[in-house]
């Protein structure tokens, strides 16, 4: 699963709180070839997106303080209110009920990947998000 060639270097907000989780997908986005900045949870998330420039946001959806869910929401009433391009936002959780997917979908995310994952299924998810 080499993507390195012929690809565009992405640069990802990573919002993700369990250390194991971050761990596993910090190595795949960087055997990927992209760059990423990681948030512990969706209120840092939140402030790390207003800061900074991201190709798309991989968001647990189950965090403290703030959850991948409210987050999703602020940041796209943020994207409205200033008529800013939707950030692609693929939602990663271990809750892989059709209600979860659909309450995902309804805060704004564009993709579900279900926990765990393969390196191959969130490549698979980034490219979607990107189309």
């Amino acid at each position: 699963m080499d993507t390195k060639e012929n690809k565009k270097t992405l640069h990802i907000l990573l919002v993700e709180d369990n250390e194991l989780n971050q761990k596993f997908a910090m190595a795949v986005l960087k055997r990927l070839g992209h760059t990423y900045e990681l948030a512990e949870n969706g209120a840092i998330g939140f402030q790390k997106y207003l800061n900074g420039k991201f190709d798309l946001i991989l968001m647990d959806i189950q965090m403290p303080e703030m959850n991948g869910i409210e987050a999703t929401i602020a940041i796209r009433e943020h994207e409205r209110k200033n008529n800013i391009k939707p950030i692609p936002i693929i939602a990663v959780t271990a809750f892989a009920m059709e209600h979860d997917r659909i309450n995902c979908m309804e805060a704004g995310m564009n993709e579900f990947l279900t926990k765990p994952y393969k390196p191959q299924d969130m490549w698979a998810k980034i490219e979607k998000v990107l189309e």
